[in-house]
């Protein structure tokens, strides 16, 4: 079945760059009846209404205009969303250049991937530096009556698309990735059009640049679609200054993401960004094949379960050890331990996370007790764990359990990191108890002992 296209661009303040991508479409091997284009203007003061409107005799082309309040591309992107008429839509940035068999190849894979999200290779992404050498070399034949002859240059290779380890890794199936949202960037991606309305489209509460379009991508994950790169839907990203330093808004935007889905894969995103957090990620998935989850012989008295106020339970848990212990609230480290403890204790609340990042108030727990996972967390990332547990909660303790055979995960920790002190309160079978608190305040205390 023979699908349409509506090729969807952000724009602002770059009409030289746009006018590059709307060549590239004027030059399409499809049929124009075949796709659309929507150039949604994020408040220019420049002639990109001119330079958009310029081509609606080669295009099928509408021209949109929002007024400048800050960077809100994902609101931009929502007015061509809105507008669409075609079953798929292609997002592209402006200043990115496709080949002339790029809508064909849309429609071919969508006719074989049925709801799944193309990703696209696209060169250069990640490449800022708009005065290097090759950059200038590829923007004269950007220049040109015939920019998309940048996608047959050689010269391509060291303008690599910097997921394209990914990509090749997982052979393209990007479902075997543990987070295939995170390679959802909106430079040029493909997705069926109903399938975004029924999500919402782009959130709008993010404002400056970043994290709005991962997190429409997780939304869609969520929503069960699939993930796949496609070496035929190529592209080149021209570098080019950018406006304003994007680390002042991306850092912003990425904790507003956490906020808005306070779960393991989003936290861990945030958290561990220098490292392959799907890795992590993957193993967290697994570790509750390893580690105790009953605790049988631990006495609740030792932990204080008869005191009022709310207690947390971190790691992997069952349900009758949130009942033995008077647990209200449990963060679950896979997905499949918080869904078994919400069927069977609806009263507990219950989050799929490790408490990396909370926004509650301090000491508003009673007791936090860590469950064995704190052996499956990279040391870096215990840290940030203990710190932000010592300050939502008056009690924290860490349960030790010996003999446990961790060597076939990937990432094993057994020692408290420098910055701690723990203090055995009992032990319950192989399982020690122990009383975390901050060094510095240990020897505070110890100090005013003497």
């Amino acid at each position: 079945m023979i699908k349409g296209v509506t090729v969807i661009i952000p724009t602002y303040n770059h009409s030289d760059l746009l006018e590059r991508t709307l060549v590239c479409l004027k030059h399409q091997e499809a049929d124009i009846s075949l796709f659309e284009v929507i150039v949604c203007d994020d408040g220019s003061s420049d002639d990109t209404k001119e330079v958009a409107c310029s081509f609606e005799s080669d295009l099928d082309l509408r021209y949109c205009y929002q007024k400048d309040l800050g960077f809100r591309a994902g609101t931009a992107r929502n007015m061509g969303l809105h507008l669409a008429k075609h079953e798929i839509c292609v997002y592209l940035d402006t200043g990115v250049l496709i080949g002339a068999d790029l809508i064909l190849n849309v429609i071919q894979f969508h006719d074989l991937h049925e709801h799944t999200i193309g990703l696209g290779t696209v060169h250069g992404m990640n490449q800022k530096d708009h005065q290097h050498p090759l950059a200038k070399y590829l923007q004269s034949i950007a220049s040109s009556e015939h920019p998309e002859a940048c996608l047959r240059n050689p010269m391509l290779k060291a303008y690599p698309d910097s997921r394209q380890t990914q990509f090749d890794f997982y052979e393209n199936d990007l479902d075997r990735s543990s987070a295939p949202w995170s390679m959802f960037w909106t430079s040029m991606v493909s997705v069926e059009t109903f399938l975004l309305r029924q999500v919402g489209g782009f959130d709008e509460s993010f404002h400056g640049w970043g994290h709005e379009d991962l997190e429409l991508g997780y939304r869609l994950w969520k929503a069960g679609l699939h993930f796949r790169s496609d070496p035929s839907l190529r592209a080149l990203h021209l570098p080019h200054e950018q406006f304003n330093p994007v680390q002042m808004t991306s850092r912003k935007n990425h904790l507003h993401f956490v906020k808005l889905h306070q779960e393991l894969p989003v936290e861990l995103s945030y958290v561990n960004e220098n490292f392959i957090f799907e890795m992590l990620l993957g193993q967290l998935n697994v570790a509750d094949q390893y580690l105790p989850q009953n605790y049988d012989d631990l006495d609740p008295n030792l932990l204080g379960s008869h005191e009022e106020g709310r207690r947390l339970a971190v790691g992997y848990i069952t349900p009758a050890f949130a009942s033995r212990l008077n647990i209200t609230d449990v963060f679950a480290c896979n997905q499949r331990n918080a869904e078994i403890i919400r069927t069977q204790r609806p009263d507990v609340h219950t989050a799929f996370k490790a408490g990396f990042v909370n926004f509650c108030e301090d000491n508003m727990y009673q007791t936090v007790i860590i469950t064995d996972v704190w052996k499956v967390i990279p040391i870096t990332l215990l840290i940030v764990l203990l710190d932000d547990m010592l300050r939502i909660a008056k009690r924290v303790y860490l349960l030790d359990t010996a003999d446990l055979e961790l060597d076939k995960l990937p990432i094993v920790g057994e020692l408290l990191p420098t910055g701690f002190h723990a203090e055995s309160i009992a032990s319950a079978g192989k399982t020690e108890v122990y009383a975390i608190t901050r060094l510095v305040q240990q020897l505070h205390v110890e100090v005013n002992n003497l």
